[in-house]
């Protein structure tokens, strides 16, 4: 059924234990699960498969944590990030399928890198976003946002400079970009990148993180912001190393 997955039946069950797990981590901190699933899944199916992929399954993953925080979404932030922000993503999305596998990798792991440093200078200058400085983070957010997978790191220090907590944010994060995924899914389906091959990849991927993200906006409630912050910190550089990793394998 699955010609990408070859001859291993193990390898679908490795998806769903995958995605599971990522579903846990995105539902405690809100980021890094699609970005640990692309980067898991980059290494038996290839990054440009696996992008198409992982943006269906987020699409099941943000709606169910969006639905579990929905008291604590801040809805006029959703409202002001997606009229800026979704322009950019068409356009990020329509560039992303000429792209290279090796350049795909170089993106995701420098944008993580960038991504760094950014938020170290937000956290330490305190910084206040207002309406001007959301809707600028989220054109440039919107074009990350088409071609890789967890542009959320840019967008967090701006989500956060508005002063939501950490509820607040995880839940208004994950509504922007259920959003942002639907639209980007739909530009895929205008190219030959999405196949109903990844399609039922991605729905049995996306029901799987499900479960996931009960279990981690459980532990969500009990962390303190701090504590957040330092594992978010931990997964970026993991996952800077496993992209640049990929890209010069390939």
């Amino acid at each position: 059924m699955f010609e990408i997955l070859g001859s291993d039946p193990w390898l679908l069950l490795l998806i769903i234990a995958v995605a599971f797990f990522a579903g846990i981590i995105h539902g405690a901190i809100g980021m890094v699960g699609g970005l640990l699933m692309t980067g898991l899944l980059a290494h038996f199916i290839g990054i440009k498969s696996t992008v198409p992929v992982i943006t269906c399954a987020l699409i099941f993953s943000h709606f169910s944590r969006g639905y579990m925080l929905r008291k604590d979404i801040e809805f006029w932030t959703v409202r002001h990030v997606l009229l800026f922000g979704l322009p950019t993503v068409v356009l990020g999305s329509i560039v992303f399928g000429y792209l290279s596998p090796r350049i795909i990798a170089l993106v995701f792991g420098s944008v993580l890198t960038i991504s760094m440093p950014i938020k170290y200078w937000a956290r330490s200058h305190s910084i206040k976003t207002g309406p001007k400085l959301l809707a600028g983070a989220a054109v440039v957010w919107g074009g990350l946002a088409g071609n890789v997978i967890g542009p959320g790191f840019f967008l967090a220090p701006f989500l956060l400079g508005t002063g939501m907590n950490r509820l607040a944010f995880v839940g208004t994060l994950a509504t922007i970009t259920l959003v942002m995924n639907i639209v980007k899914i739909s530009v895929f389906g205008f190219t030959d990148l999405l196949t109903p091959e990844l399609i039922i990849l991605g729905i049995i991927a996306g029901l799987s993180t499900i479960p996931g993200n009960y279990l981690g906006q459980k532990v969500l409630r009990k962390m303190t912001d701090g504590f957040h912050e330092k594992i978010v910190d931990v997964m970026t550089i993991i996952l800077v190393a496993n992209f640049f990793y990929l890209a010069f394998t390939y």
